[in-house]
């Protein structure tokens, strides 16, 4: 019953998809040393060291000081977009900041060359569409607020004391080499710790991962215990991933900061629903509640595991009580209107407030790769 694991990366084959990025090792070179102002005109001109920069992990040169001064004045127009992620893929994938391609005078960067040829062939498939203006009325914030309290009450009284969370569920996926059955663990300690693990066999190999985000850092773990650090521009997806699960969207609807607008009634997969717009961070989705103040589904824009963009709706049913939450047993997803297998499935087991172990949310002593 969760969102929040669409876009972790399941590392089943050992590779792991926080790539390359700037480390403990301080930042690294950008663009091979050109001078990034003049290549969004089109000029590979290199830079001189004599007139360099520091933004975002990454160093860049300038031909003048001129052009470092235009670069410091405002750097989201000519530094690396995505905060140095694959253009194409996004998320917490890493790229090769030499491997560029100038659009539409931004700057962006891949982690392959099927990457690059991808994006290149039609950008607009990668690149995030404008965000839908917020309902600010008093009203709908009024609204807003109403219905995110009455669904939390419609989960139980005990929500606002649950501490942590975990749920069990497996899924038959179909990979290159054949059908491989993922057993997926998710682990949360409220307000800012979540875990998932996942294992499997594939091709007679036993394989996993875990991808562990708290306030320290994220990081990717294998079986083998080696740890890579998510790029510091990466992580607040993968806290989105965790945090759009309902128990957290509901559990964070007073935390300071956040914002609840009523989008009005509508009809969603044949059901009449009221909805609440919910933005948190870097969260913002559609919360769609039935009748009887149950979410019924949760939409929200994101990439697919193709890395496009498009619309999610996550679709909750089979309700059961456990330990006093009233909590959903099916997750049915869809992208852009289609089946997303993936994203879909049957929860095996729920346990509100277990005893965790304190190395379950301890950060990495030794990580193997680090952003």
């Amino acid at each position: 019953m969760r969102f929040l694991t669409t876009f972790i990366p399941v590392v089943l084959a050992g590779t792991v998809l926080a790539a390359q990025m700037p480390g403990g090792g301080g930042p690294i070179d950008a663009l091979d040393g050109l001078d990034p102002v003049l290549l969004v005109q089109g000029k590979e001109v290199p830079g001189k060291s004599a007139f360099s920069a520091v933004h975002g992990g990454f160093t860049y040169l300038f031909s003048t000081a001129e052009n470092r001064t235009l670069f410091e004045q405002t750097p989201e127009k000519y530094a690396l977009q995505f905060g140095g992620l694959c253009a194409r893929m996004g998320k917490s994938t890493g790229a090769n900041p030499s491997d560029y391609l100038v659009h539409e005078g931004k700057i962006y960067v891949f982690g392959s060359d099927e990457c690059h040829k991808r994006f290149q062939a039609n950008p607009s498939k990668y690149l995030p569409p404008a965000a839908r203006p917020v309902p600010s009325q008093a009203a709908a914030l009024a609204r807003g607020r109403k219905l995110l309290d009455d669904a939390a009450r419609a989960m139980g009284p005990k929500l606002d004391s649950v501490t942590s969370l975990i749920e069990a569920f497996t899924q038959v996926q179909k990979r290159p080499q054949g059908e491989v059955q993922v057993a997926t663990r998710l682990i949360w300690s409220y307000p800012d710790r979540a875990r998932q693990d996942r294992k499997g066999t594939l091709m007679g190999k036993p394989m996993g991962s875990s991808a562990l985000s708290i306030p320290e850092g994220a990081w990717y773990l294998t079986l083998q215990g080696q740890a890579y650090a998510v790029p510091a521009a990466g992580r607040p997806s993968l806290q989105a991933d965790f945090g759009r699960h309902p128990v957290a969207l509901l559990k964070n609807r007073h935390r300071a900061g956040v914002v609840a607008a009523s989008e009005g009634a509508a009809t969603i997969d044949g059901v009449a629903v009221e909805r609440v717009r919910i933005v948190d961070r870097a969260i913002d989705a559609t919360i769609s509640l039935d009748s009887s103040n149950r979410i019924h589904s949760v939409s929200f824009v994101d990439r697919n595991s193709e890395g496009m963009y498009g619309t999610f709706t996550i679709f909750y049913s089979d309700y059961r009580v456990v330990d006093g939450l009233t909590l959903p047993f099916n997750v049915r997803a869809t992208f852009d209107g289609q089946p997303d297998p993936l994203q879909s499935w049957t929860v095996d087991s729920i346990a509100v407030n277990p005893t965790l172990e304190p190395s379950t949310f301890a950060a990495p002593s030794k990580p193997s790769g680090g952003h």
